[in-house]
């Protein structure tokens, strides 16, 4: 398989599929080698589970994060019933000041409105609110995209992230964050948007 376009999206599934209940199959990790260096997404859950591990790809390695915000390398055969990835080469490169919140972040990339955006924060930051938990004066990498209106119902609302800790054993979906000082901030405009469908009677069957 040809490796994918810098800065293209590889997406599969929708969003409002997922938050609808199509929670298994996807593409393995394995597969993402071709197609991504960065990424998020949601591996498939067992029906016992309370929430589903959340995905992180960062510098070609996939992580899983648990319900607890337990981190640990993902299995290439785990699959993934929604996912973005790309290969993510930044063409922007800043220091945002000290105290830059997730929504000040967001207002920045607003400014493209219609663009869907790559972005990674590297360093420190005074406190990260993830879904699994919360993190004080912490150091890590959140990796993510902010999603213009048109394309929420398939990719999700606004700024979509994950947090992995520098010492790659804790994490979590980012709910929001204010970063500490030194901390830099990578992005670029995506080109493309590639999107895989699932081919299954289920999600023909829901009502998107």
């Amino acid at each position: 398989m040809a490796p994918a376009i810098p800065n293209d999206i590889f997406q599969f599934s929708l969003h409002s599929a997922y938050q609808a209940g199509l929670r298994d199959g996807g593409p393995p990790v394995g597969f993402l080698a071709n197609q991504g260096t960065h990424g998020i997404g949601y591996f498939e859950a067992d029906e016992d589970d309370e929430r589903p591990n959340d995905m992180i790809q960062l510098d070609g390695i996939t992580y899983t994060l648990d319900k607890d915000g337990d981190a640990d390398r993902a299995e290439k055969d785990d699959q993934l019933p929604f996912v973005m990835v790309t290969v993510f080469q930044p063409t922007e490169r800043v220091k945002p000041p000290v105290s830059t919140t997730s929504k000040k972040l967001k207002e920045l990339f607003e400014q493209g409105k219609n663009t869907p955006i790559a972005f990674r924060i590297q360093g420190k930051f005074k406190y990260i609110n993830t879904e699994q938990q919360t993190y004080w004066d912490v150091t890590g990498s959140i990796f993510g995209y902010c999603i213009p209106a048109w394309q929420e119902a398939a990719s999700g609302e606004g700024l979509q992230s994950c947090f992995l800790h520098e010492s790659k054993k804790t994490g979590g979906r980012v709910v929001d964050f204010e970063t500490g000082d030194g901390a830099i901030l990578n992005w670029t405009k995506c080109g493309r948007l590639h999107l895989g469908f699932p081919k299954d009677d289920e999600f023909d069957e829901l009502k998107l």
